[in-house]
C-alpha cells in the first residue's frame, strides 16, 4: 500500500509544482510588462514585483491545489493507473485521506505566506514607497504601531498617540497630544478619553486633562475639562493612512490588536475579517485539493479530457473569486458576521465533498 500511496502522492505534487510554475510565469510576465508600460524604473518594477508576490501567492496556492488534484486524477485515469490502484485494494476513501495529508502542507504554506510573509512585505512596501507620499499636505509621517498597541504620528508642532480610530463616528480613542515649542521643548500635554471631529479641523476632546507650562522652570499647571474644542491639522481622511500600518501586523500581532480594539467599544469587524481571511484562504487550499477528487469514483471514464479540465478550472476560478470577494465585501459592510463572511464558502465546499463521499461510500 505504501507503493500505491507513493504513486498517487508523487503525481499530485508533480501537478502542484507544474501548476505553480505556469501561474508564476503568467503573473510574472504580466506584472513586469505592466510596470514597464507605466514607465517605472527597472529597480522599482523589480521591487514592487517581489513585494507583491506574497499577495499573489495567496491567490495562486488555492488554484494550484485545485489543479494538482484535477490533473493528477485525470492523468491516472488516462493511463488506466487509477483503476489498477483501486483494483489493488486501495480504496477511494484512502485516496481522499492521502490528498488531505498532502494538501495540509499547502495550507500551512499559505498560512505562513499570509500570516508572516505578506505583513513583512507590506511593511517594506510602506517604508520604501511612502517616501513618494511625504510631500502630500495631509500625510501623517512616520506613523507606526508601537509595542503598547498605540498608534503614533508626528505633525508640525506636536506628537500624538491614540489607541484606535472609529471611522464611522470619526472618533479617536484614548488620545494624547504632546505640543512642543519652537525650541523643541514639550510645552503642554493633552490627554483625553476621545477626540471627535466636528468640522473645519476642529476636534472635540472629552474628559480632558491638560498639563501646561512644561517648558518653564516652575511647577506645571494641571487643568481638567469635560469638553474642549481643539484645532488640529488633520481631518478624518488623514487617519486612513494608518490602515496600511495594520496590514503590516503579523497574524498573532493582529489578533492582539483586535483584542485591544474591542476593549474600546469600536466595531472591529473589518479587522476580524482581515484576520479570519488568512485562516480561510489556508483552509480553502485544503478544500480545493479535495473538491475534484469525485472523479476517483468513476475510474474507467475518460470523458474528462485535458481541455475540459482547463475550461472547468478557468470558469471555476473566475466564479469563485467573484463570489468570495462579494461575500467578503458584505462582511466589511456589516451585512454578514466576520466568521460567516470568511468561512461560508469553505463550509459549502465541505458539504459538497461530504455529500459526494457519503453517496459513494459503498463503492
Amino acid at each position: 500500500m505504501f507503493l500505491l500511496s507513493k504513486i498517487v502522492a508523487k503525481e499530485w505534487f508533480k501537478a502542484l509544482i507544474g501548476a505553480l510554475v505556469v501561474l508564476f510565469i503568467l503573473i510574472t510576465v504580466g506584472d513586469i510588462v505592466n510596470g514597464f508600460l507605466r514607465n517605472y524604473s527597472a529597480r522599482r518594477v523589480f521591487i514592487e514585483y517581489i513585494l507583491k508576490m506574497p499577495e499573489l501567492m495567496g491567490k495562486m496556492l488555492p488554484i494550484a491545489a485545485l489543479l494538482a488534484s484535477l490533473f493528477s486524477i485525470n492523468k491516472l485515469k488516462g493511463h488506466a493507473e487509477l483503476i489498477a490502484i483501486l483494483a489493488g485494494g486501495y480504496s477511494a476513501i484512502r485516496i481522499y485521506q492521502l490528498i488531505l495529508f498532502c494538501s495540509i502542507s499547502v495550507g500551512l504554506l499559505q498560512f505562513l505566506n499570509l500570516g508572516i510573509l505578506l505583513p513583512t512585505a507590506n511593511k517594506i512596501k510602506r517604508s520604501e514607497f511612502e517616501k513618494s507620499r511625504k510631500n502630500e499636505s495631509k500625510y501623517l509621517a512616520r506613523s507606526s504601531i508601537g509595542g503598547t498597541g498605540l498608534l503614533w504620528y508626528k505633525s508640525e508642532d506636536y506628537f500624538a498617540s491614540f489607541k484606535a480610530y472609529d471611522r464611522i463616528h470619526k472618533v479617536l480613542k484614548d488620545v494624547t497630544f504632546y505640543f512642543y515649542s519652537p525650541e523643541g521643548k514639550t510645552a503642554s500635554i493633552y490627554k483625553a478619553s476621545s477626540a471627535k471631529f466636528i468640522k473645519d479641523f476642529k476636534w472635540e476632546f472629552k474628559d480632558l486633562n491638560i498639563l501646561q507650562e512644561l517648558d518653564n522652570e516652575g511647577f506645571p499647571k494641571i487643568k481638567s475639562l469635560t469638553t474642549l474644542l481643539v484645532n488640529l491639522k488633520e481631518e478624518p481622511s488623514d487617519f486612513g493612512q494608518f490602515e496600511s500600518d495594520i496590514t503590516t501586523l503579523k497574524f498573532f500581532d493582529l489578533l492582539r490588536f483586535i483584542s485591544r480594539l474591542k476593549n474600546t467599544g469600536i466595531n472591529s469587524s473589518e479587522y476580524e475579517i482581515m484576520l479570519y481571511e488568512k485562516v480561510s484562504l489556508s483552509f480553502i487550499c485544503i478544500v480545493f485539493s479535495l473538491f475534484p477528487l469525485a472523479g476517483v469514483f468513476s475510474p474507467n471514464r475518460r470523458a474528462s479530457s485535458f481541455g475540459k479540465s482547463v475550461v472547468f478550472t478557468l470558469i471555476f476560478t473566475i466564479g469563485f473569486w467573484l463570489v468570495y470577494s462579494s461575500v467578503i465585501a458584505m462582511g466589511n459592510s456589516g451585512s454578514l458576521p466576520p466568521l460567516v463572511a470568511t468561512m461560508a464558502i469553505p463550509f459549502i465546499f465541505i458539504l459538497y465533498i461530504g455529500t459526494t463521499i457519503y453517496r459513494n461510500r459503498s463503492l
